[in-house]
């Protein structure tokens, strides 16, 4: 049981926040009835892969609906943002920005090393959209996380050339992980316990893929704060080193400031597993590419092979190691993605 004034509370100033329409939402919680069978317990989805005014949903709608309210008050018109070339927190910017009239700017670090002469899923999307592309190439000397912090470096530079005033530009962290955004999911998570009361279920675990971490951020800031008994699990797509936990906790807590709550969020209330990352980030995994065809084959449902496919291998391991209760409610946060599957090979691994 979760602590009902404290629940009304944080509702109540999250509401108070500015936010701009870009979702469907509440994205559905959608029964999985043959996989519930096959692993004996009650397996739900939250669909926030479907929650986007465009085909290409996913949770970083939720987040960018807070970031630009937060750009709305400062008024600024040039929108930098990171990722990798297929990133999706990318190009649902890109999107955000066409809706209501701003200028995309994406500094794209390119980690599978296949530039732009055959663009495929995302990065054609953001063409099509006519988003400032600059890709950025990894040196041998560096991982994707200082290629990132690279190109963090060079946006701020064009932002400053290209406007005398501050409040002309905005950058969004990479998976819109800032306080701010990470607010979208202490709002998910309240949106969730609301369809839990409706439906009459009692989960007991929510899984769900961690990159960047603002989503798993802001559903552990809510599940921290209302006293929650549900396990908010996050696995991994990256590797994780010990400093994580703590970090997200940070993060956590600071969304939760963001929206007028004092409340520390402790290090060992993140929840996150390193066994299901594979040999790195947009490296495919065999066991991935069978969790998202067991999804396919018994409930019609995509993931993708660079989240939730991994995510997904990870949560089902944990069914057959018996480590969640046979009957109980089950959550899996489907954070969206699939447009990964019209990638490149070598994001696709041995899926065909």
């Amino acid at each position: 049981m979760y602590n009902l004034e404290r629940y009304h509370k944080l509702k109540s100033m999250v509401s108070a926040l500015r936010r701009v329409e870009l979702g469907f939402f509440p994205s559905e919680l959608y029964y999985l009835e043959n996989l519930s069978e096959k692993y004996e317990v009650n397996l739900y989805l939250k669909r926030d892969d479907l929650s986007g005014f465009s085909t290409f949903g996913g949770n970083k709608i939720r987040k960018l609906e807070f970031l630009f309210g937060d750009i709305f008050n400062q008024g600024a018109e040039h929108i930098f943002t990171f990722g990798a070339t297929q990133s999706n927190h990318a190009l649902q910017t890109a999107l955000a920005c066409r809706r209501y009239n701003l200028n995309p700017i994406l500094y794209l670090v390119d980690v599978i090393g296949e530039g732009l002469a055959e663009p495929k899923a995302n990065i054609l999307l953001d063409q099509i959209l006519d988003a400032d592309i600059k890709l950025i190439e990894m040196r041998e000397d560096e991982d994707e996380f200082e290629a990132m912090g690279r190109a963090e470096e060079l946006a701020l530079k064009q932002a400053e050339e290209i406007s005398e005033r501050e409040s002309d530009y905005y950058l969004i962290p990479p998976g819109g992980a800032s306080p701010i955004g990470t607010v979208g999911f202490i709002n998910a998570y309240l949106e969730l316990k609301k369809e839990e009361f409706l439906q009459n279920l009692n989960f007991k675990n929510i899984f769900l893929a961690v990159g960047t971490g603002g989503t798993l951020a802001g559903l552990s800031a809510a599940n921290s704060y209302l006293e929650d008994e549900i396990n908010v699990q996050g696995m991994n797509v990256t590797f994780k080193d010990d400093h994580y936990p703590a970090e997200m906790a940070e993060l956590a807590s600071k969304a939760l400031k963001s929206a007028g709550i004092e409340f520390e969020v402790k290090a060992d209330e993140i929840n996150t597993d390193n066994n299901y990352v594979g040999d790195g980030y947009e490296i495919p995994s065999t066991e991935a590419n069978k969790a998202l065809k067991l999804f396919a084959k018994h409930e019609g449902i995509f993931l993708d092979p660079v989240y939730t496919a991994k995510a997904a291998a990870g949560m089902l391991d944990y069914l057959k190691q018996g480590r969640i209760e046979k009957g109980s409610d089950l959550l899996f946060w489907h954070t969206g993605g699939t447009n990964a599957l019209f990638a490149e090979k070598k994001i696709l691994g041995d899926l065909v």
